[in-house]
């Protein structure tokens, strides 16, 4: 079942049961209410009864005919029962005896008055004294007039019940057509959506931007942008890899080719295997780097924890001390702080050492063997400095430096693959961070990072 007649059904069934509850009871209401007064008149008729039959020498002959006149009126179906207080029926008046138990009249002389039921008709009993004895009257009577009412707010209420649930049932569905009409749009519009449209984005609907359909496309816009960059990052994977790796795994094939078409020398061989050694480093960089790259895809799906930045700076550091043994790097802290609590970063350890070893690696590549300086500084906040005195960038390369397999104009002589300083923006923009640079050509360059 559609949820859109399903909530129309739904809707429906809620509105009749609530109008069933207020009807009931409405009429439940009505009904004692009706009932309670006809009580009231036959007390009233019995009160007057007890009146007519024995007072009549004691009050006033205008008074009396006044009652009397009221008490010839008769209720419909009414009977009058008078009994002394042994249970003896002294007379009957208005129709024939209606039996009433000698229990009955205990409970009238105990109480005084009581209100019951017998043979369908409602009973009204009072205990009435007077100077000729104590006696019990009885009046019982037929509520016609009540029953005819309550027939009718029965019959009318059953019609405006049945008609009420048409009428909701009607404006219900007009209603959840109305409601899912822009549900109906969005549908269409996202199975228009494929792999080569990726870029497509929903429309915003027209309303309130808290409403949960806003909220449902911007939620499925996001998801279709963090779509676009994966496909994408798939894509430039693929592309990037088969044109960066074609290029090392040529030279190696033909190196090797040309080297078995006859008998080297031990030296000649020694030479060859240290070309093919640089050659497949070369490839193992530019494998994983597209594998990072392509294991971070469009968002922040790493692990974050608070870890001192300065541990894993010295963790590098220790690093490519090894890898880099005769390399000059000079670290500085720029700090007024008591405590250490300024070096807690939230961020992932592995790519934050990744980001930090490509920035130092590449100041060392470009410095010319001049010292390196890696100042932690916490002048306003907290930021990482790697300067270094070495090429500089050109002008023409400093919109494109973080540009995946870009090499500026003035390295080429320097091994690289150009994917380090992409891959480092790449994952500090996922933590939220910021990479700035300043560079002068022959003078050297400046990269900051802020942990903001």
């Amino acid at each position: 079942m559609r949820l859109r007649f399903k909530l129309t059904l739904q809707s429906t069934l809620i509105f009749a049961v609530t109008l069933a509850i207020v009807f009931v009871g409405t009429y439940v209401i009505f009904k004692q209410h009706t009932t309670n007064i006809f009580f009231n008149k036959l007390t009233d008729r019995a009160l007057i009864a007890g009146f007519v039959y024995f007072e009549k020498d004691e009050a006033t002959k205008l008074n009396y005919n006044k009652q009397e006149s009221i008490y010839r009126v008769p209720l419909v179906d009414e009977i009058v029962q008078v009994y002394d207080t042994t249970g003896k029926l002294i007379f009957v008046e208005r129709g024939p005896e209606l039996p009433i138990s000698d229990k009955r009249i205990k409970e009238i002389l105990k109480k005084k008055e009581v209100d019951f039921y017998q043979n369908d008709r409602q009973c009204a009993g009072i205990y009435y004294q007077d100077n000729q004895g104590d006696f019990v009257i009885v009046c019982s009577g037929v509520n016609a007039t009540g029953q005819e009412r309550l027939n009718n707010l029965g019959i009318t209420m059953i019609c405006f019940f049945f008609g009420g649930i048409a009428i909701n049932l009607i404006l219900n569905a007009w209603l959840s057509k109305r409601t899912f009409r822009p549900f109906t749009e969005v549908i269409d519009q996202v199975n228009s959506i494929s792999a080569d449209n990726l870029h497509s984005r929903l429309p915003q609907q027209k309303g309130s931007k808290d409403d949960e359909l806003q909220k449902v496309i911007g939620t499925f816009n996001y998801f279709l942008e963090r779509l676009e960059v994966s496909v994408k990052s798939q894509k430039h994977f693929l592309k990037h890899a088969s044109h960066e790796l074609k290029t090392p795994l040529a030279a190696l094939i033909g190196e090797l080719e040309v080297n078995l078409q006859e008998k080297r020398t031990q030296e000649e061989y020694q030479h060859l295997l240290v070309h093919l050694l640089e050659d497949a480093q070369h490839l193992k960089a530019i494998m994983e780097g597209l594998l990072t790259l392509s294991g971070l895809g469009s968002s922040r799906n790493f692990s974050i924890h608070k870890i001192q930045i300065d541990d894993v700076l010295w963790d590098v550091l220790g690093k490519i001390k090894i890898t880099h043994p005769n390399a000059s790097i000079h670290v500085e802290v720029v700090a007024e702080q008591e405590n250490t609590d300024w070096l807690l970063v939230k961020g992932n350890e592995v790519l934050l050492s990744m980001v930090l070893t490509n920035l130092i690696e590449n100041a060392i590549k470009f410095s010319e063997a001049k010292p390196i300086i890696v100042s932690l500084d916490y002048s306003e906040h907290l930021q990482i400095k790697i300067i270094d005195q070495g090429r500089g960038i050109e002008a023409e390369d400093k919109d494109r430096i973080f540009d995946l397999f870009y090499r500026g104009v003035n390295v080429n002589s320097v091994a690289g693959h150009g994917m380090g300083l992409h891959l480092t923006k790449r994952i500090l923009d996922l933590h939220g961070f910021h990479l700035s640079y300043q560079s002068v050509v022959n003078e050297g360059s400046t990269f900051v990072i802020d942990f903001t």
